[in-house]
């Protein structure tokens, strides 16, 4: 008998059930004494001197406050947990015994919308402090990338949990653990504690090892030592680095102390040089920086300057620093690991959307009058449509829904409602509109806002606000000497619409704010002045803005007409305006038009088609569908690849018949695009063909379809609680793969039993990695890449010349050997890894490899010159 597919998803196995129970009861006795343990650290990490409790205290108040709603809701009540992302692995590296099907996923890290729907492993919070103690953390602007700060120091201070959430085989397994009697319940437990220490004793025993001495000797775990540390936040804009200051000779950390001391105010402040110095020197801090990318460029050299001399002088603390993509060459020349924020996932879409109903009664209310509760039909508008979305974009959106205070509707209307509800009842937003408009307009274009440039630049502007930003009844003494510019910067401060930095520089309190305000001033520009500014990086959001209240047809044929570098860059960033222009914008068909012979033409690199792809799904383009359902039958496999990818991510229901019809591909890569792709679309006739392809399809495929049950939880959880269970070996395999993605008691019980239990040892071995990976999570934190010397392959080859890697040095020369003479698979694996470990002054081998008659070494060339125009974040050209 096969797997049932009419009786999928109905009635489990008493067994399996009695499991649950016994193990979910048990994990309650063990979580108890966990929870004394993890108390008694807690009160010891507060209580140390009465300055530290107080630093604490402001920093969490401050981080719960700090995010686009912090004036009505804490960061806790609506916070989404952060996930980030590994950078890929050097090539020819690694431990997998099987590939990830998610490698036919392309990871576009700044046009994120494609890989967003797809359940590819990601690290938590915890996770990612379990590695390498010196992280680059890098996103896109409006990725979360500071939210993930404060809320990894909240985490920190035992402020927020994060628990998995309720699902319906956990509340199958509750109702019937709730009807046992007090005598069953307590033979089960006794039974399922058997179960996992007979698990634990089988897999010491097969790989040799002594359970009881390791845990004996395990001592404070990676997590538990981090959350000793003390936790410091600092934003760049705030570190001054002037020599007039601290002179020649300052160590580094008084910049860092001087920032925290502007941050936490007076009183705090007073008390930080004491303790941080203490904290620093013994390596007990978490030093969490941001604002590196929101610097002016002028200012970036000595901030890493900086944060090198810091790095050096205090080793042995942990770093973090925010970045983006683009550029992060100079923080990783640091010695910093890249981690990426991962794009949020239909299951964080609708985590934010119903955390934000919850809240709701307090943020669109009082205390004596709570807003009422948003209905559901408001929250699954909230919910529908959002992906390729920004979290910053689409909180937006859930407020303006639930709030329905736009003037206007959309996204223009969300980010103007967000304005007014900040400003004073004496203050209008259109009389300030033209004032904000110029003052942001100054930070795109200066990186910063400040009284003496805005009145330079705008003094008839400012000097008429005199009266309108301060009523003469509102006036005090110190008011009163105050210019028209810094009357306005006080009512922005206090409205919290702009952050004051040291120095008096301000600063709007998100980029994407800037750049809808300063998008206002760019109707008024000649064209030859508004194609100066849709060319310049900082004003690249900006015009994704304007699209919504002008035409941007003349920047954006500047962007198409640019000369093509190897990332197609100014294509790619015009593609992402067309999410917020209008259906009948003239220039939309064009821009598709060069993006879809991007995508499909006959030679073309295949990174360059992943880019491609990726900025289509950014358009939110639902006419694109069109061009993937054509593409899904090309003859290249890649297309057919990226094509599924595609249909997937923009949910193109009408893409099903394509999508099954890849399944059954002569690509390997192609059938697992198509399964995965299945996923992402979630509808009833896309489950049905994705339990099909479980029962009968390749082992890769099989697996994808189970891993991508696990981002469907209401479908796809029940699917793999049977599937363990199946009379198919290969069924029960591939159910390992997706349960062991699972966190939660029901997973892991089933995969020890598995473990225990299977009369297949194909299904055990694959159960044996699943309970390691599942209980053994540490390991899984960010790490560095092997040293060039150490590369398996190129030992090797180096080997069979005679050439012994002693050194670095003997590394690098080997690898540039290898570029310029190895056969094909070597020259590959060598322009491969040129390209990731960012080794720019090689690039020039790289352009004498895009000659090479081989095809696939031209291509791991162009795409390793892609990696370098990434890592330095200038436009490296591509040769036509």
């Amino acid at each position: 008998m096969g797997f049932d597919v009419q009786n999928f998803g109905i009635g489990l196995a008493a067994g399996w059930a009695s499991a649950y129970g016994i193990y979910r009861t048990r994990r309650y006795i063990s979580a108890g004494f966990e929870t004394v343990r993890r108390q008694s650290r807690s009160i010891r990490h507060y209580l140390t001197r009465s300055a530290d409790g107080r630093y604490l205290g402001d920093l969490s108040e401050y981080c719960q406050r700090a995010h686009v709603a912090g004036r009505f809701v804490k960061l806790a009540q609506v916070l989404v947990e952060p996930r980030f992302l590994l950078a890929a692995e050097l090539p020819g590296v690694g431990e997998e015994v099987t590939r990830s099907v998610f490698e036919v996923v392309p990871r576009v890290y700044d046009h994120p919308f494609l890989h967003a729907p797809y359940p590819i492993e990601s690290l938590s919070l915890a996770e990612l402090v379990t590695g390498e103690r010196s992280l680059a953390l890098l996103g896109v602007a409006g990725s979360g990338r500071s939210t993930a700060l404060h809320a990894l120091i909240l985490w920190m201070l035992g402020e927020i949990e994060f628990k998995p959430l309720p699902d319906k085989v956990q509340e199958r397994l509750t109702a019937e653990e709730a009807a046992l009697d007090d005598a069953k319940r307590a033979e089960r437990i006794k039974a399922r504690v058997s179960i996992e220490e007979r698990a634990k004793e089988r897999l010491a025993k097969e790989r040799g090892l002594n359970i009881a001495e390791a845990e004996a000797t395990l001592g404070e775990t990676r997590v538990e030592a981090f959350k000793r540390l003390m936790p410091v936040y600092v934003h760049l804009a705030n570190v001054n680095l002037n020599k007039e200051e601290f002179g020649n000779q300052a160590d580094p950390a008084e910049p860092l102390v001087r920032a925290v001391q502007y941050q936490m105010g007076r009183v705090t402040g007073s008390s930080v040089p004491v303790f941080l110095y203490n904290r620093l020197n013994k390596g007990q801090a978490a030093l969490l920086i941001d604002g590196y990318d929101e610097l002016p460029a002028n200012e970036r050299p000595a901030a890493l300057a900086w944060l090198q001399a810091l790095k050096a002088a205090y080793a042995q603390n942990f770093f973090i620093v925010v970045g983006t993509p683009q550029g992060s060459g100079a923080l990783l020349q640091l010695g910093l690991t890249p981690v990426y924020v991962r794009p949020w996932s239909d299951l964080d879409i609708e985590h934010a959307a119903q955390a934000w109903a919850r809240a709701w009664p307090q943020i669109g209310g009082t205390r004596r009058s709570p807003a009422p509760t948003p209905e559901e039909n408001r929250v699954r508008r909230a919910i529908s449509g959002s992906r390729a979305w920004l979290p910053y974009e689409l909180t937006l959106k859930i407020w303006g829904l639930y709030a329905d205070d736009s003037e206007t509707p959309g996204l223009e209307g969300w980010l103007r409602a967000l304005i007014a509800r900040q400003l004073p009842k004496d203050q209008s937003l259109g009389v300030l509109l033209p004032r904000l408009a110029a003052a942001a307009a100054l930070q795109l274009d200066e990186g910063v806002i400040t009284r003496e440039r805005i009145e330079a630049r705008y003094s008839a502007l400012f000097a008429a606000s005199e009266e309108s930003t301060n009523p003469p009844e509102k006036k005090d003494k110190k008011e009163e000497t105050e210019t028209g510019a810094q009357k306005f910067l006080t009512v922005l401060r206090r409205a919290g619409l702009v952050i004051r930095y040291r120095g008096e520089r301000f600063a709007f309190h998100h980029a994407f704010l800037a750049a809808y305000l300063a998008s206002l001033t760019l109707p008024e520009l000649a064209e030859e002045a508004l194609i100066d500014k849709a060319l310049n990086v900082r004003w690249t959001q900006a015009f994704a803005y304007a699209a919504l209240h002008m035409d941007v047809e003349a920047a954006v044929k500047a962007c198409l007409t640019t000369p093509a570098d190897m990332l197609h860059t100014r294509m790619l960033e015009a593609a992402r305006w067309l999410a917020y222009a209008p259906a009948e914008a003239a220039w939309r068909e064009a821009v598709l038009k060069q993006l879809g012979g991007l995508l499909v033409a006959a030679n073309q690199y295949p990174l360059l088609r992943e880019r491609a792809a990726a900025a289509l799904i950014a358009t939110r383009e639902m006419s694109a569908a069109r061009l993937f359902k054509a593409a899904a039958k090309d003859a290249n496999a890649d297309v057919r690849r990226l094509a599924c990818l595609c249909l997937g991510a923009l949910r193109a229901a009408d893409g099903l018949p394509e999508l099954t019809a890849c399944l059954q591909d002569a690509a390997g890569d192609v059938q697992i695009a198509a399964g995965l792709a299945l996923g992402a679309l979630g509808t009833q006739e896309a489950l049905e063909a994705m339990i099909m392809a479980l029962t009968s399809g390749s082992e890769q495929l099989r697996k994808a379809i189970a891993e991508a049950f696990t981002a469907i939880p209401d479908e796809g959880y029940p699917v793999l609680y049977d599937a363990i269970e199946d009379e198919d070996m290969n069924v029960r395999r591939a159910a390992i793969f997706g349960l062991r993605r699972i966190n939660a008691n029901w997973s892991l019980m089933a995969v020890y039993k598995t473990f225990l239990d299977d009369s297949q040892w194909y299904v055990r071995s694959a159960a044996q990695e699943a309970f390691i990976k599942m209980s053994y999570r540490e390991a899984s934190g960010p790490g560095l890449h092997p040293a060039i010397q150490t590369l398996p392959w190129l030992e090797g080859w180096a080997g069979q010349r005679g050439q012994e890697l002693a050194t670095p040095a003997h590394g690098e020369e080997a690898l540039l050997r290898a570029l310029r003479e190895g056969e094909p698979p070597i020259k590959i694996l060598a322009a491969l890894t040129v390209g990731q470990l960012g080794m720019v002054r090689q690039a020039g081998l790289l352009y004498t490899a895009l000659r090479d008659r081989h095809e696939a070494v031209r291509a791991a060339a162009q795409r390793a010159l892609g990696e370098l125009q990434m890592y330095i974040g200038e436009a490296l050209p591509l040769p036509s």
